[in-house]
This record gives structure tokens, C-alpha cells and sequence, in this order.
């Protein structure tokens, strides 16, 4: 945020956990979901309400990458995803490096205050 603090991922949670895949081939992988969903009570017939739930706190696409190093963006190219208009788009990922971590992080154009 533009006051130095950070904020989580809001579909995932405070908690969210996933797996970020990429391939020596091009192809990578993105699942996140928010663990504290709750718990469908019948596993094998969630009401409606359950079912919208459990896709509200979770995301995941799949496809190629590339990456622009001279940018330090990676661009995500979904060909897979559970949200249908993210197929076929060029998703701009800014990154840095630290040691062995890998932390994608942008520019927040959705606080308050900051005009995009």
C-alpha cells in the first residue's frame, strides 16, 4: 500500500494458501484459495449457497509464461481458468528477487486515495 503496509489477497483470506507452478517448458500453473471457507455439511450434495462459498474464496488458472527480465514482469497467459474472460489474456505479474524468494507485488489501484 502507498503507506508501506500490505494487505492479503482479499478472495484468499488472511490465511490463504496455494501452489504457483512453473514449467522449464513455458507452462505454469496458479491455485489460491482461502482455507477458512466454511465446510459444504453434506459433501455430496452442497446447497447452493455452499457451492458459491467455496468458489468465492478460491482462484486458479493455467497455462504459458514469459518473462521480461529488463521489466521484472512476468506475464501469466491463461488457456485454463475458473473465471471464463481470463482465457486468452496477457496477466502482467511484477516481481522481484531475494534470494531465493520470489514476491509479485504491484501497485495498488483500488486504495483509497490513489488514482489509477
Amino acid at each position: 500500500m502507498a503507506n508501506g503496509s500490505k494487505r492479503h489477497y482479499p478472495d484468499a483470506g488472511p490465511n490463504g494458501k496455494g501452489y504457483l507452478i512453473y514449467a522449464a517448458d513455458g507452462h505454469m500453473c496458479a491455485q489460491l484459495m482461502n482455507p477458512d471457507r466454511p465446510r459444504w455439511k453434506d459433501a455430496n450434495r452442497p446447497t447452493r449457497s455452499e457451492k458459491t462459498s467455496a468458489f468465492d474464496g478460491f482462484s486458479a488458472y493455467c497455462g504459458r509464461y514469459e518473462i521480461d527480465e529488463a521489466k521484472s514482469i512476468v506475464y501469466h497467459l491463461p488457456d485454463v481458468a475458473w473465471i471464463p474472460s481470463l482465457i486468452g489474456t496477457k496477466q502482467p505479474r511484477p516481481y522481484t528477487f531475494n534470494e531465493d524468494l520470489l514476491t509479485f507485488s504491484d501497485k495498488a489501484t483500488d486504495e483509497p486515495g490513489i488514482e489509477s
